[in-house]
């Protein structure tokens, strides 16, 4: 592959909000080695295209309705592909299925990078093999390697997301609203954990509530639940067990607001989710919670994040959409006390 010939890239990033948070280092890769190319983003929610907002890496996001099964939908956005002269197509590591790699090949595109398939991985010109346990951004990093690019340094390698500064003034004037001034202690909270295998990934609501609670005996300490709108029940539920309320605003703001709001805290506790990796792209630090989801695949990247779990024999048992555990005794076996010393140690209290 000759880098001179790569005037137009197509980077694939087409599930949870999370997955592009970890996929943005591919992006800054693809940037820094072709400045001069064309780097569209194909996402499939608009959520996802709102997060990417500002990023100085691509020049044009694509949304693609997974939803939809009309194949209309699909061939609109392959016309409208194709119009672009793609000589580039990259995925990410959770895009592996025959519908991605058939688009891929649709493009027309000369370089083709996607994750070995022995049935349809002809479809790509560079296919990547999985050979051992890593992090989902080293996967998706690997789809980068294997056009001959490298990783120079560590930075490199860490999620990113930006925020303006009028997005981060509106957030201090959403705080104020909400009865928290600039010099309080901000503590995100997120008890819930997208729409991914449900409840089997939450820690209790009512160890969430104590340890809440706990938290609010550190002086100027306020704590904020999010959560998008399917998990407002949980927040709210979670705030029934606690002596004192904290603010909830789980579904109250898009994900940009989100993003800001979780800039502004000092720390993010929360379960394997999306928004973890969020807290990670602008640079809060992480108390994550693990169960039964694959640590070593989705832990929080940065050395200012801890991850509480429990080793055991049958853990991880997710396997991407279903659990073998009934009783999630590797959650259950998490102690409240066990937190609230990781949280003193992180804040120095």
């Amino acid at each position: 592959m000759q880098k001179q010939n790569i005037r137009n890239i197509l980077a694939i990033s087409t599930t949870g909000l999370g997955n592009l948070v970890l996929y943005t280092p591919v992006l800054r890769a693809l940037r820094r080695d072709f400045p001069e190319s064309h780097i569209t983003l194909l996402v499939a929610s608009r959520s996802a295209a709102n997060l990417m907002e500002g990023c100085k890496e691509i020049d044009e996001v694509i949304i693609i309705n997974k939803t939809k099964k009309s194949i209309l939908n699909w061939l609109k956005i392959i016309k409208h592909i194709k119009n672009l002269k793609v000589d580039l197509v990259i995925t990410s590591f959770l895009d592996k299925s025959f519908k991605v790699a058939l688009f891929s090949w649709l493009t027309g595109a000369c370089s083709r990078v996607g994750y070995k398939n022995k049935a349809y991985g002809w479809l790509y010109s560079h296919q990547v093999p999985i050979t051992e346990k890593k992090h989902e951004i080293e996967y998706n990093l690997d789809l980068v390697r294997a056009l001959g690019l490298t990783i120079r340094r560590a930075n490199e390698k860490a999620p990113f997301i930006s925020t303006t500064p009028l997005e981060e003034e509106l957030a201090n004037d959403f705080l104020l609203k909400s009865h928290i001034s600039p010099k309080e202690l901000l503590i995100g909270v997120h008890p819930g954990s997208g729409l991914s295998v449900g409840s089997a990934k939450r820690w209790s609501r009512e160890k969430f509530a104590r340890l809440c609670d706990l938290i609010l005996t550190i002086p100027k300490a306020k704590v904020i639940v999010f959560g998008g709108p399917e998990e407002r029940y949980a927040a709210e539920e979670m705030a029934k067990f606690m002596r004192k309320k904290p603010v909830i605003i789980a579904g109250d703001t898009d994900i940009r607001m989100t993003a800001a709001l979780i800039k502004r805290s000092v720390l993010f506790i929360s379960n394997d989710s999306g928004l973890m990796h969020l807290a990670t792209a602008v640079k809060t630090p992480v108390l994550a919670i693990f169960g039964p989801t694959l640590w070593w695949k989705n832990y929080p990247w940065g050395r200012d994040n801890v991850v509480i779990r429990k080793e055991l024999a049958c853990s991880p048992c997710y396997n991407y959409r279903h659990i073998q555990c009934k009783t999630l005794k590797c959650l259950e076996m998490i102690k409240v006390e066990e937190a609230w010393q990781k949280v003193k140690d992180m804040l120095k209290v």
